[in-house]
């Protein structure tokens, strides 16, 4: 009676069997799949601006019932939750620490996905892609290339009632006050350089986006609007100068403008709004908080880190 020979050839993660092929099978396969991750007014002393806000409203109250209470961290990265990950034949994933399908590989059920980093098998531009990690990285307004039902802000997956880590909107280290106006319509505030340096100095975007260029006589003067994608945008206004052009796609903390006091304003002061859906939102900077906002200036200050 003839004997078969049975030949089996497993592939090895650290300590664990994650699949093997049976030669003896001629239709038996194996399947590895890599990495590949998406990459205003102030009161008191001091500037004011006398600007009619443009289109948009918001709540004058420095209540914060309704804002959201949590920041997300845009300077997380996709690769700090996926890396490899081997398949076998009938789709299952082994039981490895850190080991799951990036936010854009393919996938064709939940089973390829690593529900533990909040990954789903879902359809998208780009195919059945894992997708829905917060913090991964994403390239589409709608997050639709990642995010699934999370929402693309500033090139991140974030929770769609998170603030976005907005950052200050002037240089990396310096301390800037700031005041607002109680007639202001929405919730934006004014800020001056401490150290004296406020007439030209560089407007930062606050986050990645698209920026685009615009005047208004007798209001903001020149000013930039970032769109961040998923709702939110901030404002820059009474510049002196633009420093990209129309519909350029900017870094966090990428220069837009140079400070000044176009429109109606009564001295060079950085005017800073951050808005969801059209509507002005209390200021966050750095996870931070800076409602209820003081009537005059040098009472209350912020240091940048918005860094390089």
């Amino acid at each position: 009676m003839a004997t078969r020979l049975r030949v089996l050839v497993c592939a090895v993660a650290g300590a664990f069997v994650t699949s093997c092929q049976d030669f003896s099978q001629p239709d038996a396969t194996i399947t590895a799949s890599g990495t590949s991750p998406a990459t205003s007014a102030s009161s008191g002393t001091g500037p004011s601006s006398g600007a009619t806000a443009p289109t948009t409203s918001g709540s004058t109250s420095g209540t914060t019932d309704a804002e959201p209470t949590t920041t997300a961290d845009l300077s997380t990265t996709a690769s700090s939750a996926v890396s490899s990950s081997e398949t076998s034949s009938s789709g299952a994933i082994p039981d490895l620490p850190g080991q799951c399908l990036g936010a854009t590989e393919p996938c064709t059920d939940a089973s390829e996905c690593c529900a533990d980093a909040g990954l789903t098998c879902s359809t998208t531009t780009l195919g059945m892609v894992c997708c829905g990690l917060e913090g991964a990285a994403c390239g589409t307004p709608n997050g639709e290339d990642c995010c699934g039902d999370q929402l693309c802000v500033g090139g991140t997956c974030i929770a769609p009632d998170t603030v976005p880590h907005f950052q200050a909107p002037y240089p990396c280290g310096q301390s800037w006050t700031y005041s607002h106006h109680d007639a202001e319509v929405r919730r934006a505030l004014d800020f001056i350089d401490n150290g004296g340096n406020t007439d030209g100095a560089p407007a930062i975007a606050a986050l990645a986006g698209v920026a685009t260029r615009h005047y208004q006589e007798g209001g903001a003067g020149n000013y930039i609007v970032i769109d961040h994608w998923g709702g939110w945008q901030t404002y820059y206004f009474h510049l002196q100068a633009f420093s990209v052009e129309d519909g350029t796609y900017v870094q966090q903390g990428q220069e837009v403008g140079l400070v000044g006091s176009t429109g109606a304003s009564s001295g060079p002061h950085m005017h800073f709004e951050e808005l969801r859906n059209g509507e002005g939102k209390d200021i966050w900077l750095n996870g931070q908080l800076l409602a209820p906002y003081p009537g005059e200036y040098f009472q209350q200050s912020h240091t940048s880190a918005n860094c390089p």
